[in-house]
């Protein structure tokens, strides 16, 4: 990669002194010049600039400094990147943006998922000291690896003893399941005759059949319906300033554009799409946004969730998109796999898994969207799941034809190697999120339930990409704590598959590792095409919207291990800047 680096104004030379005229749209003036940097173009792969000139918003020049230089008007601003690196605006294919400014004000007892269960219980005796008498403690994220021992109904009286009066909600690191207290379960009228709900388990004891506390998938939402914070009804505006707020943490990240992945109408929520809508009237947008609209087989019909789709595009806001969820988590059994996970004694020793829809229900539903020209998102950990999904896609193309809308898997790490090849013969992406290819307690939970051996083969970056696998690069912020969707530590995840901050050791199937070339276009141009973008951002080029990263280092120069220690020291949109670290 360093040699790569060495030949940098080689590569300037054949390539902008040989056809000066095509890089510059024409000779009027500049509103900016970025010069005397290290300017990544992405494409064509392994090309670099000195400068870059913008005009209206888009690219107007990108070569050496004499050559951009000559946009330069009386009125143009000059940015001296002193040797900086400068990469395409980053394009997160996963987020939860409107979830995330609900969720920074309600779970406000945070405790790290790599703690055991003592270290969770003194975190809750803290948040129970400092909460006033009776109110709820709504907290995250408990570790994975926990499972096992949260089964066991004494743990369900320890965190009775830990909370004392107060009713407690807890969310694990994955985000899809809950450990709620005595208090929490009687408040929501959960007794152990109480049946589970569809796509939802409600713990119990193996050994004694008594409640443990684990609310699994969709139970979680039996209990939520009688927490306070969790059903307030915000306004339109306040729910359109909370995403401003969300959306000025991405660009502090570097990214402009993203895919909110669960978005719905439903009022009360931050995922509603007329906030969204709002927020870009008020000119407040400062990303690329694709609205992934949640289609619930049992909830609104197609026509209602896209009544007013026509309304909602805009230059910067895109509702061509769906999010349907097939299977759950691999560490509470709920994800859907080809083999058996390992037995035990409240799944036997042939359980496979649950899924959340019929793979009839969803063959129907994505053939529909693909029809209307709706780009389908599914949530798929598990290789079951994932061949469900490619199953539905195939037999959408085979209705409609080949030239639908992109599809794309998210979560899908586990996949069988004869589906691989699948994904690009059916115009299929993999949307990578969390940021979990590397040790951690999710991969440990994992391992407990389907075996070191399964559970490590995880995220096979390396061959997706050999294989012409578009991998869009996502985080699951801030659905996912922190730990778990950062998007610096999940770049430098997958080019050393270790765990960024050392808090475990070893390498996750290190023959998976990418280089950082490939890792950065996982996160721009292939995310952009996975947005159905990819014509306007994802790369530098001459006519693209303006969207920049100034980097405090250059990602191709420094050792892997520092790529999470990466700071942002500006982000352009449209060139304009959103972003600038002080």
């Amino acid at each position: 990669m360093k040699n790569a680096i060495l030949t940098a104004p080689v590569i300037l030379a054949s390539l902008f002194t040989s056809a000066a005229g095509a890089a510059v749209a024409r000779e009027a003036p500049a509103d900016l010049i970025l010069r005397n940097g290290s300017v990544y173009l992405v494409e064509p792969e392994g090309k670099w600039a000195e400068a870059v000139a913008v005009r209206d918003g888009k690219i107007a020049a990108v070569g050496t400094n004499r050559q951009v230089d000559r946009l330069k008007g009386r009125a143009t601003k000059i940015i001296d990147l002193k040797r900086r690196m400068v990469m395409p605006g980053i394009v997160d294919n996963h987020v939860h943006v409107a979830a995330a400014a609900f969720e920074l004000q309600t779970y406000t007892c945070n405790f790290s998922a790599y703690g055991d269960l003592e270290a969770l219980l003194a975190n809750i005796r803290k948040c129970a000291a400092e909460t006033k008498p009776g109110d709820w403690i709504l907290g995250e994220s408990w570790g994975s690896g926990l499972y096992g021992r949260l089964s066991d109904a004494t743990a369900l009286k320890m965190l009775d003893e830990a909370s004392g009066d107060h009713p407690v909600l807890l969310r694990n690191d994955s985000i899809h399941d809950r450990w709620v207290n005595s208090k929490a379960l009687a408040l929501a009228g959960i007794t152990k005759d109480t049946p589970d709900p569809k796509s939802g388990k409600i713990g119990r004891d193996p050994k004694t059949g008594e409640l443990n506390g684990l609310m699994l998938e969709r139970a979680g939402e039996l209990v939520e319906r009688v927490v306070p914070a969790m059903n307030a009804n915000p306004t339109v505006e306040a729910e359109a300033d909370a995403l401003a707020v969300g959306i000025r943490f991405l660009n502090s990240q570097g990214i402009t554009g993203f895919n909110d992945a669960g978005v719905t109408h439903s009022p009360g929520t931050f995922s509603d799409v007329r906030a969204y809508r709002l927020l870009d009237k008020r000119g407040g947008l400062t990303a690329h946004v694709a609205l992934s609209m949640l289609v619930d087989p049992d909830g609104p019909a197609l026509d209602e969730i896209y009544a007013d789709r026509a309304e909602t595009n805009s230059a910067l806001l895109n509702m061509n998109f769906a999010k349907i969820m097939v299977d759950g988590v691999m560490v509470s059994h709920t994800a859907e796999f080809i083999d058996p996970y390992l037995p035990d004694e409240a799944h036997g020793s042939d359980f496979r898994g649950m899924t959340k829809i019929s793979g009839e229900r969803l063959t129907r539903l994505v053939k529909e969207l693909d029809r209307r020209g709706v780009s389908v998102k599914m949530h798929v950990a598990g290789d079951g799941a994932v061949r469900m999904a490619l199953d539905a896609i195939a037999a959408a193309r085979n209705a409609n034809g080949t030239n639908g809308p992109i599809h794309t898997l998210a979560h899908a790490g586990y996949i069988a190697d004869s589906d691989i090849a699948r994904l690009p013969a059916l115009n299929a992406a993999v949307d990578a999120s969390p940021t979990v290819w590397y040790p951690g307690p999710i991969l440990t939970g994992t391992e407990a339930v389907i075996g070191q051996k399964r559970a490590n083969r995880f995220w096979p970056f390396k061959t997706f990409a050999e294989n012409g696998v578009v991998v869009a690069g996502g985080t699951d912020w801030k659905t996912l704590p922190g730990e778990f969707s950062s998007l610096w530590d999940g770049m430098q995840g997958m080019v050393t598959r270790r765990n960024p901050r050392g808090a475990a050791p070893g390498a996750l199937w290190p023959e998976q590792a990418i280089d950082v070339a490939t890792m950065i276009r996982f996160y721009t141009i292939n995310s952009a095409r996975a947005m159905g973008a990819d014509a306007r951002i994802g790369s530098i080029k001459v006519g693209k919207d303006a969207d920049l990263v100034v980097l405090d280092q250059n990602l191709f120069n420094i050792s892997p291990d520092r790529i999470a220690a990466t700071k942002v020291d500006m982000t352009l949109f449209g060139g304009k800047t959103v972003y600038e670290r002080k």
